[in-house]
């Protein structure tokens, strides 16, 4: 039966980190949380917002903007990661930096 258990433990550890319930004064200092205002979202709308018509006149142009735009967002989602890296009012499990 330990066999068993080692295994499943095994598997568990092969398919990434174990996920663990949080703790509960983090439920406690959130519960009266109530995010309506969220930002804007700028995913696949940078560049189309901020750069003038005649740009996207060209429809061979468009899937070059497209590739540019996902690297504008991926830059952008790092940025916030290393954000909550460091900085020292928020842990660095949170959900609320956005």
């Amino acid at each position: 039966m330990a066999e068993d258990i080692q295994k499943a433990n095994i598997i568990k550890s092969q398919l990434g980190r174990i996920k663990t319930r949080a703790p509960y004064y983090d439920q406690i200092n959130h519960i009266n949380d109530n995010l309506k205002n969220l930002g804007y979202d700028y995913r696949g709308q940078l560049y189309r917002k901020t750069t003038s018509p005649e740009l996207w006149g060209n429809p061979l142009q468009i899937p070059f903007i497209g590739r540019l735009e996902a690297m504008m967002t991926t830059v952008l989602e790092e940025a916030k990661n290393i954000k909550k890296t460091f900085s020292i009012a928020h842990s660095k499990e949170t959900l609320n930096i956005r």
